[in-house]
């Protein structure tokens, strides 16, 4: 097969359409904040939705599990969680880390859409594969930045 590309613009509207879905799950995410401890549960459902719509926008196959495989990957989790549990701090920590998830998310798609063959793409096991290559690139720049 041959070697499909996605125009710049093209991928752009992508990138726009990815990022109001992104202020959209963060929204939600906001809403359901305020209620302690039952909050956790429902913002990582938020993050997996999104990931699943993020999917849909750039044209990956969602794998079954693919979503939480992913989430697992980028789980900051052990860290949100106690703050989730503080409404007004919760409610910060939640949008943060929606937005957080998808925009990395959605730079590792797009890093593997610029990279990769289209056709190879179709193939959800290698998507999944090398969107987590990417996001492990990403979070190791992230540590970098931090230290």
């Amino acid at each position: 097969m041959e070697h499909i590309n996605i125009s710049a613009k093209d991928l752009r509207l992508m990138g726009e359409k990815a990022q109001r879905c992104i202020d959209s799950h963060a929204k939600q995410a906001l809403v359901v904040s305020y209620i302690p401890l039952v909050s956790l549960p429902i913002v990582y459902g938020v993050c997996a939705k999104m990931i699943v719509k993020l999917d849909k926008i750039f044209g990956i196959p969602t794998a079954k599990g693919l979503g939480s495989e992913i989430l697992q990957d980028v789980m900051v989790g052990v860290i949100v969680a106690p703050a989730l549990a503080i409404p007004i701090l919760g409610a910060s920590v939640a949008t943060f880390y929606i937005k957080s998830i998808g925009r990395n998310y959605t730079s590792a798609v797009t890093a593997v859409i610029n990279t990769d063959p289209i056709h190879k793409l179709c193939d959800s096991a290698f998507a999944a594969k090398r969107i987590r290559e990417e996001l492990q690139k990403i979070h190791a720049s992230q540590r970098k930045e931090q230290l």
